[in-house]
Protein backbone atom coordinates (compact mmCIF):
# COMPACT_ATOMS: atom_id res chain seq x y z
CA UNK A 1 0.00 0.00 0.00
CA UNK A 2 2.91 2.55 0.51
CA UNK A 3 4.46 1.79 -2.28
CA UNK A 4 1.36 2.68 -4.08
CA UNK A 5 1.28 5.66 -2.19
CA UNK A 6 4.86 7.06 -3.10
CA UNK A 7 4.09 5.96 -6.68
CA UNK A 8 0.88 8.11 -6.59
CA UNK A 9 2.94 11.26 -5.42
CA UNK A 10 5.70 10.82 -7.63
CA UNK A 11 3.31 10.44 -10.90
CA UNK A 12 1.09 13.49 -9.43
CA UNK A 13 4.85 15.77 -9.13
CA UNK A 14 5.62 14.75 -12.27
CA UNK A 15 1.86 15.56 -13.52
CA UNK A 16 2.27 19.32 -11.79
CA UNK A 17 5.24 19.88 -13.45
CA UNK A 18 3.86 19.49 -16.97
CA UNK A 19 1.56 22.02 -16.29
CA UNK A 20 4.05 24.30 -14.44
CA UNK A 21 6.43 24.28 -17.61
CA UNK A 22 3.42 23.72 -20.30
CA UNK A 23 4.94 26.19 -22.69
CA UNK A 24 8.36 24.52 -22.36
CA UNK A 25 9.52 21.47 -24.83
CA UNK A 26 7.82 18.51 -23.72
CA UNK A 27 5.20 19.69 -21.66
CA UNK A 28 1.55 19.82 -22.16
CA UNK A 29 0.92 22.77 -24.23
CA UNK A 30 4.54 22.15 -25.86
CA UNK A 31 6.27 25.31 -27.61
CA UNK A 32 4.40 28.21 -28.42
CA UNK A 33 4.58 30.14 -31.54
CA UNK A 34 4.81 33.94 -31.23
CA UNK A 35 2.04 34.65 -34.29
CA UNK A 36 2.46 38.79 -35.46
CA UNK A 37 -1.18 40.12 -36.30
CA UNK A 38 0.12 40.44 -39.89
CA UNK A 39 0.09 36.38 -40.12
CA UNK A 40 -2.78 35.88 -37.85
CA UNK A 41 -5.37 34.70 -40.64
CA UNK A 42 -2.24 32.68 -41.97
CA UNK A 43 -1.86 31.11 -38.87
CA UNK A 44 -5.30 30.60 -38.45
CA UNK A 45 -6.51 28.86 -41.66
CA UNK A 46 -3.37 25.90 -40.97
CA UNK A 47 -5.45 25.14 -37.33
CA UNK A 48 -8.42 25.21 -39.14
CA UNK A 49 -7.00 23.28 -41.73
CA UNK A 50 -6.00 20.95 -39.25
CA UNK A 51 -9.13 20.62 -37.21
CA UNK A 52 -11.00 19.73 -40.64
CA UNK A 53 -8.46 17.01 -41.47
CA UNK A 54 -8.62 15.28 -38.09
CA UNK A 55 -10.61 12.45 -38.41
CA UNK A 56 -10.84 11.83 -34.27
CA UNK A 57 -12.69 14.74 -33.90
CA UNK A 58 -16.14 14.57 -32.42
CA UNK A 59 -17.92 17.13 -34.55
CA UNK A 60 -21.79 15.52 -34.53
CA UNK A 61 -21.74 15.64 -30.63
CA UNK A 62 -21.04 19.25 -30.88
CA UNK A 63 -23.50 19.91 -33.43
CA UNK A 64 -26.11 17.78 -30.73
CA UNK A 65 -25.13 19.68 -28.19
CA UNK A 66 -25.20 23.13 -29.69
CA UNK A 67 -28.91 22.10 -30.98
CA UNK A 68 -30.11 20.99 -27.86
CA UNK A 69 -28.83 24.66 -25.96
CA UNK A 70 -30.77 26.40 -28.83
CA UNK A 71 -33.47 24.29 -28.36
CA UNK A 72 -33.79 24.58 -24.70
CA UNK A 73 -33.20 28.49 -24.99
CA UNK A 74 -36.08 28.57 -27.41
CA UNK A 75 -38.82 26.15 -25.29
CA UNK A 76 -37.89 28.61 -22.26
CA UNK A 77 -38.89 31.73 -24.23
CA UNK A 78 -42.04 29.92 -25.38
CA UNK A 79 -43.02 28.83 -22.18
CA UNK A 80 -42.27 32.44 -20.78
CA UNK A 81 -44.57 33.96 -23.47
CA UNK A 82 -47.51 31.55 -22.96
CA UNK A 83 -46.88 31.83 -18.97
CA UNK A 84 -47.33 35.87 -18.95
CA UNK A 85 -50.25 35.20 -21.37
CA UNK A 86 -53.08 35.11 -18.51
CA UNK A 87 -55.78 33.17 -21.18
CA UNK A 88 -52.97 31.10 -22.04
CA UNK A 89 -53.35 30.28 -26.51
CA UNK A 90 -54.24 33.61 -26.71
Amino acid sequence: MQFLSLRLLLSMSFLKQQFVHSTCPGGLVGDRKKVKSASFSIYAEDIWKTIKENKDLDLPSIKVMVATFRCEAIAEEKLKCFTSNKNGWQ
